[in-house]
């Protein structure tokens, strides 16, 4: 199975394969969306870079260590926060 090529927004490298985890304070530029539902790892949420019409990346939203882990590997980019945190309801 060919590895897909990274992704870079914002500067930030996304990895191909898997989560990618940066700290909070690096998406100040960015939207996030925090669902009230605990995952392992932080709460089911969503974030949305500073670029219009991009759509929104699943992730896990942990306020108390400081990160998010941006689910950038996946192939779909949801048109709302709710139906990108749906993504990590079906993966958990």
């Amino acid at each position: 199975m060919a590895t897909r090529k990274k992704i870079v927004i914002d500067e930030i490298q996304f990895n191909p394969d898997e989560p990618t985890t940066v700290p909070m304070t690096r998406l100040y530029t960015w939207v996030i969306w925090q669902f009230p539902r605990m995952r392992d790892g932080g709460y089911s949420g969503a974030v949305h870079p500073p670029e219009p019409g991009h759509g929104w990346y699943p992730a896990l939203i942990n306020a108390d260590s400081g990160l998010v882990h941006i689910f950038g590997h996946v192939k779909e980019r949801y048109p709302t926060p709710e139906a990108a945190a749906k993504y990590i309801d079906r993966a958990a």
